[in-house]
């Protein structure tokens, strides 16, 4: 009898490129201040814009339609992580270092992760590739021109550190 090596569990759909990328991307100098910007002065979804973001990064285009499916379907779970975030905000107000403040905080964070696994799932459908994912949120949100400018020099400058670091590009995949 042999001993052979247990299959490994498939790989979870939450910890996806997209999912990494977000984190990666999240951390990078002013980029969490443009998100949130975004998000508080436009009503922009942040996961809406992090996807926009990957798409834009690793050099394609998206759909009318396929932006339209995103922002349709994310819409329930949009409204539940707006309550948590509004809860976890109202708290934050009393006491940043509570228990409720941080469970709140670790929910709202576990939700956008479920977003984006739903775009990173729709991400690998087939659409035609027609519009500059920036242009598309700038659109949906009425970011100005020089908003979009920023938004991507956020962009070529993380994609430039992955160039550097790694030699190639933000990968697709």
């Amino acid at each position: 009898m042999t001993a052979t090596a247990s299959p490994s569990p498939p790989p979870s759909p939450l910890q996806n490129p997209l999912w990494h990328f977000s984190l990666e991307f999240y951390r990078q100098p002013e980029v969490a201040d443009f998100l949130l910007e975004c998000q508080d002065g436009k009503g922009a979804d942040v996961c809406l814009l992090l996807w926009a973001s990957y798409v834009s990064a690793c050099g394609r285009q998206l759909s009318e339609e396929s932006w339209r499916v995103a922002d349709r379907g994310l819409a329930p779970r949009r409204r539940m992580i707006v309550s948590m975030r509004n809860l976890r905000r109202l708290l934050g107000r009393f006491n940043k270092r509570g228990g409720l403040y941080e469970w709140c905080k670790r929910c709202e964070i576990r939700m956008e992760q479920r977003q984006l696994a739903a775009l990173w799932k729709l991400n690998s459908e087939t659409w035609p590739e027609t519009r500059s994912p920036l242009a598309l949120a700038g659109q949906q949100y009425g970011l100005l021109q020089k908003d979009q400018a920023r938004w991507a020099g956020l962009i070529d400058n993380y994609s430039g550190s992955i160039r550097s670091a790694t030699g190639s590009p933000v990968a697709a995949t």
